[in-house]
């Protein structure tokens, strides 16, 4: 009787030995499964803030495409400018007549301001790609910490190791951590940035259409060829079947 006594206390304590086991496991396996979407959420912010970044330096590589040009043309109009000094200085302008040194000028003024314009746009875009592109750095770190994270847990059910499922959780906790510095920064500085690049998108793109409405280049062209006969001519023979059309055709 006592080797039976013995032996029914060895399998209870087997039993408790083997459910206490068991509950382990069930933690250590749910901790496995919170880093696991840990990393996957990491790695989809990872892909979300290099997407951002792309299109954030496309859009800036456009603004900056726009202040190039606006600068060609005013340099261009600058040296025509020269051009006009030395001409009104030998007094070639006839007395009372029509100058072009006006209009030049008018334009020197236009692009000036949409050169400014435009830099300001482009420059506003540096914030934006920064953020995002540090965003994708600290979400990578992140990422980087759950899955040494996600290693110690399948270890702690391997080895039934508390210590390391302790570590995990430390880990899970610092990846959570790295989130938040990551994220609500971001946050804060892309909605400000993209404040700033719509308000100078808005201003060169509001300056562009003053221009557009203002129809000085056509009315430079008109004074050029009041009556139209130039332009006229021009279009008579560019017409289809025309010689000039024909010729041009060949050549291309």
């Amino acid at each position: 009787m006592p080797g039976a006594h013995e032996k029914l206390e060895r399998a209870e304590h087997a039993a408790h030995d083997g459910s206490h086991d068991a509950g382990h496991n069930k933690v250590f396996g749910v901790t496995m499964a919170m880093i696991g979407v840990l990393i996957a959420f990491c790695s989809a912010m990872v892909g979300s803030e290099r997407n951002e970044l792309t299109r954030a330096m496309i859009e800036q590589t456009q603004a900056h495409a726009d202040f190039t040009s606006a600068s060609t043309k005013y340099r261009l109009i600058l040296i025509e400018l020269e051009k006009q000094h030395a001409r009104v200085a030998s007094a070639r302008d006839a007395p009372g007549g029509w100058s072009p040194v006006q209009r030049f000028v008018e334009l020197a003024t236009d692009y000036s301001a949409e050169r400014s314009f435009s830099k300001s746009w482009a420059d506003s875009y540096r914030p934006l790609v920064d953020a995002h592109f540090d965003a994708a750095e600290g979400y990578e770190r992140s990422q980087l910490i759950a899955e040494i994270g996600i290693v110690l847990a399948s270890l702690a059910v391997l080895l039934g190791s508390r210590s390391a499922w302790v570590v995990s959780m430390i880990l899970g906790v610092v990846c959570i951590a790295q989130v938040g510095r990551t994220y609500l920064p971001t946050r804060r500085v892309v909605r400000e940035a993209l404040v700033k690049v719509q308000k100078s998108e808005e201003a060169y793109q509001n300056l562009r259409k003053v221009h557009a409405d203002a129809n000085e280049d056509e009315k430079a062209i008109a004074q050029f060829d009041p009556d139209g006969k130039i332009r006229a001519d021009r279009e008579a023979r560019m017409k289809p079947g025309s010689g000039a059309s024909s010729e041009l055709k060949r050549k291309n």
